[in-house]
């Protein structure tokens, strides 16, 4: 466990990558707007080995993040509307590398974060609160080198996808495929007007996999939903390839699901020349 003011750990903290390449285990702070990087042998109260923090940052109330071990750099969220990409080794007050945020950009509320090193692409889980049932959440995908207010090269979202509060999101790189956790309903409770929302309980959420390529209003090309997953309120995923598995926690059971799903994990089609 590690635990104690030496850490800075605090409990503000809502997104965890562990980096198995050069064991670190890099977290979040959201009311510090910080990001703490720990040896992954650390115990008690052994300190952050990097502290990134400061107005030169960018960072103000970050949530979640990734780290893209192909091209050495860190991407956060910055908690202000914006992706933020840093040299992994980043510490103390300095400047990202390059930003993307603004409204051409359409980043709102991030959820969740990913890369696809092997096509040089940044996924964003993003989410639109319009009020009532209509939403506008959806997946963004953005050049890995893009910079400043640009659009995104691709956005899955519409009412064929189901996306209605995303929370995380994942990439099976060698199949380019984007898996993502979908709430699929509102809050059980209306803070905001101290009433209860529109919650229907018919409607649980569900793990969708969208292709890497797909753009617009596209049904995800696989689920895992319905009564017997056990899935209400999936809110983060996490997959494992080789052994054909899907992890999911869920907010509204408490609990840590493990799916085997061979079918989405099937060996991509081997190019050839002159084959069609």
């Amino acid at each position: 466990m590690i635990a104690g003011q030496t850490t800075k750990v605090s409990r503000t903290m809502h997104g965890i990558f562990y980096d198995p390449l050069h064991d670190e285990i890099v977290v979040p702070v959201a009311l510090a707007g910080a990001v703490l990087t720990l040896p992954g042998g650390a115990n008690g109260g052994d300190p952050p080995t990097r502290v990134l923090q400061g107005p030169r940052t960018g960072i103000v109330q970050p949530d979640t993040l990734y780290v893209d071990l192909e091209h050495d750099e860190m991407i956060v969220e910055s908690g202000d509307d914006a992706v933020l990409v840093f040299s992994r080794t980043a510490t103390g007050d300095v400047a990202p590398i390059r930003r993307i945020g603004g409204p051409r950009s359409q980043i709102n509320n991030i959820y969740g974060l990913a890369t696809d090193s092997k096509r040089n692409l940044i996924i964003v889980a993003n989410r639109v609160e319009m009020g009532g049932r209509n939403s506008n959440d959806g997946i963004l995908i953005f050049n890995r080198t893009d910079n400043g207010d640009v659009a995104p090269r691709a956005k899955i979202a519409g009412p064929h996808t189901g996306i209605i509060k995303i929370r995380q999101v994942v990439v099976d790189e060698v199949r380019g495929q984007i898996f993502a956790t979908i709430k699929n309903n509102f809050e059980a409770y209306n803070y905001a007007d101290q009433r209860p929302s529109p919650w229907d309980p018919d409607k649980t959420g569900f793990i969708g996999v969208w292709s890497i390529n797909d753009n617009g209003d596209v049904p995800p090309r696989g689920v895992i939903k319905g009564p017997a997953s056990g899935l209400v309120w999936p809110a983060g995923v996490a997959i494992n390839p080789a052994s054909h598995e899907v992890y999911a926690i869920d907010s509204v059971s408490n609990a840590l699901f493990m799916f085997r799903t061979p079918e989405f994990f099937f060996k991509p089609p081997t190019s050839t020349a002159g084959a069609r």
